[in-house]
């Protein structure tokens, strides 16, 4: 069966015209540097990526809608190279529709490094266990009438915070500092004012704007089924967060109201910390027998021997 032409815009066609020797050197350029490049990869690119875009930036700007079709291609020839595939192409497929057409002005005005930080930005979140980047893309939108590009990348860190990249936590209250009162507040989904808002969210890793009950997070998983633990795992309490250690391997764990992500950590890390003790059954939703605890600071973490995943509460005393 014959393959079926897909109609570009007439935006993008007019630019892939009035481009089109530069263009396809690039691409001749990028064979010869990969044996086996995806031009069908490129091809979905355009139409997927590049064409939305265009036409919303003919729509806001439309005397840069050259200059943002060219980083747009430059940029997709670079992820067609690494081969980006699966999920992670419908990430950047996502990123790409979701937010960056909503955010086509900002776009506009400084096309690479844009379009780099949103696609950089996704495929970080999706890199990093307990990290949620779907919730990243629809807030970035959310924000496209409120930023530039000149406080795009606080905004997005502020986002990827609350999209359960808690170790962003100290360096996002900070950086939001650099943003007007109106975007700070919304980037972290409150209202009022934005000096008592910190207080508040300096103060207390459970309280956030938008969720009144601190009720804690719930990080883990069985490898099998795509978590980051091959066995149930064990906890100890560090200065930053919770070390953790399943079958072989040792991380930390840093959780706040937003959620929680796990790292790299040395074996003489979890060795080092404080044994975790019995438990309180009253505070998890994890089998009551064999319930181990290790308190940090304001936070408590719970596991059990017969569950692959860790609770972790606010810690009043």
């Amino acid at each position: 069966m014959a393959r079926r032409a897909v109609t570009l815009s007439p935006v993008l066609a007019r630019e892939l015209a009035a481009a089109r020797p530069r263009f396809n050197a690039q691409i001749a350029a990028a064979r010869r540097a990969r044996a086996g490049f995806d031009t069908d990869a490129l091809s979905h690119a355009v139409r997927t990526r590049i064409d939305p875009l265009a036409v919303a930036v003919e729509a806001a700007l439309p005397d840069r809608v050259a200059a943002v079709v060219d980083a747009a291609f430059a940029l997709n020839l670079t992820l067609v190279d690494h081969a980006l595939a699966g999920e992670r192409r419908a990430l950047i497929d996502g990123v790409w529709i979701e937010a960056a057409v909503p955010l086509a002005a900002v776009v506009a005005e400084r096309p690479e490094p844009v379009l780099a930080m949103l696609t950089n930005a996704v495929l970080t979140l999706a890199s990093t266990p307990g990290a949620r980047p779907d919730e990243w893309i629809a807030r970035m939108a959310a924000l496209g009438p409120l930023v530039t590009a000149d406080t795009l990348a606080v905004a997005g860190q502020i986002a990827a915070w609350r999209s359960g990249m808690a170790h962003y936590r100290a360096a996002a209250i900070a950086a939001a500092d650099s943003l007007p009162d109106t975007l700070a507040l919304a980037a972290v989904g409150a209202t009022g004012s934005w000096p008592e808002v910190r207080a508040r969210l300096a103060a207390d890793r459970w309280w956030s704007p938008d969720s009144p009950v601190d009720a804690g997070t719930r990080f883990g998983g069985f490898a099998g089924f795509g978590g980051p633990f091959d066995t149930p795992p064990e906890v100890r309490a560090g200065a930053q967060g919770f070390f953790v250690r399943s079958g072989d391997r040792s991380g930390l764990l840093i959780a706040d109201a937003w959620g929680a992500t796990l790292h790299p950590a040395a074996d003489e890390e979890y060795d080092d910390a404080a044994p975790a003790v019995a438990g309180p059954a009253g505070l998890a939703s994890l089998p009551a027998e064999g319930l181990q605890a290790a308190v940090a600071g304001d936070s408590v973490a719970i596991v059990s021997p017969y569950s692959h995943f860790i609770e972790i509460r606010p810690w009043r005393r």
